[in-house]
């Protein structure tokens, strides 16, 4: 079977470093971030973990971290979720003090906890950053009940499992809780962002399959004239640039860390024809596929 392109040449981690070994769906892992990152002079490269979701928090020092195409640095305290599929790196302050939790997905999204899945469907659509400056009461709460972790999954005690599996989530809900904090005080709730949310998740998923806005509009039980309102509300841009920006980050994931030719690139984005799909990307970008791989990579 042919190897997908997302899959040439960007490194799959399980865990916080470390290159995939097998696929667990019970799999939970934490340490602290100095066992791994002094190592490698407190530097992790640019990776991705399959169907794993990834809570880096920093109780002490700072972080700079890189998420697809953007830069952000940080100090402590502050929690930085990764859902499955995100490519990241990190720099570290010596001496950063913190921890990195690392689960499965089907460990996240467990029937038995469906009551508080919509909190953790949220971290695992897409990334969080969130400083808890403002919140140390938060921060502390989170960094003992990471403590406590960290010590459970280092011993061998009757019931050691379902302690991880129920201090994963204390963990996954104080963090949760922190980001639905921060979109209540910006404004960003509400049946209209609720609705907006539905539409990028869409986007996540038939971007490659290149859904018209009709169909779009039609999955959300509205017109496409209200469906482009509400993206011009939300976004300041129509819906087609949504849809096109999120194919172009695609592809500028993909020629960034992959060696994808342009061509295979095309077709992994569903597009028929690699002259077409070269065109689109220099409108998105300005920069052909080739001219955009030899460039350096834009951060801030």
């Amino acid at each position: 079977m042919k190897k997908p392109v997302s899959q040439i040449g960007v490194t799959r981690y399980a865990l916080f470093g470390e290159e995939l070994a097998g696929e667990d769906p019970e799999f939970i892992h934490i340490e602290d971030i100095r066992t791994r990152s002094r190592l490698y002079e407190w530097r992790i490269t640019p990776h991705v973990h399959r169907r794993m979701l990834q809570i880096v928090f920093v109780a002490e020092g700072s972080v700079q971290v890189h998420l697809e195409d953007r830069s952000q640095s940080l100090d402590g305290p502050c929690a930085i979720t990764i859902p499955g599929g995100a490519v990241h790196s990190f720099t570290f302050s010596e001496g950063t003090v913190g921890y990195v939790v690392t689960a499965a997905d089907t460990v996240v999204l467990d029937a038995r906890f469906r009551r508080a899945r919509k909190f953790f469907e949220a971290l695992m659509k897409k990334p969080h950053i969130l400083d808890f400056s403002d919140a140390p009461d938060d921060a502390d709460f989170i960094h003992t009940s990471l403590m406590q972790m960290a010590r459970e999954f280092s011993q061998t005690q009757p019931g050691r499992s379902s302690m991880l599996d129920w201090l994963l989530r204390v963990v996954m809900m104080a963090v949760a809780r922190r980001a639905e904090t921060v979109a209540v005080a910006t404004g960003a709730r509400g049946y209209a962002h609720e609705t907006f949310a539905r539409f990028t998740s869409l986007v996540e998923d038939h971007y490659r399959d290149h859904w018209s806005i009709g169909d779009y509009a039609e999955a959300l039980a509205m017109s496409p004239a209200r469906l482009n309102r509400l993206c011009q509300s939300f976004a300041g841009k129509p819906t087609q640039d949504i849809i096109h920006a999120r194919v172009a980050l695609e592809a500028r994931r993909l020629l960034t860390y992959t060696n994808a030719t342009s061509a295979m690139v095309a077709y992994e984005l569903g597009f028929q024809d690699p002259a077409y799909f070269t065109r689109f990307f220099r409108k998105r970008t300005g920069k052909t596929p080739s001219q955009f791989r030899t460039a350096p990579i834009e951060t801030g």
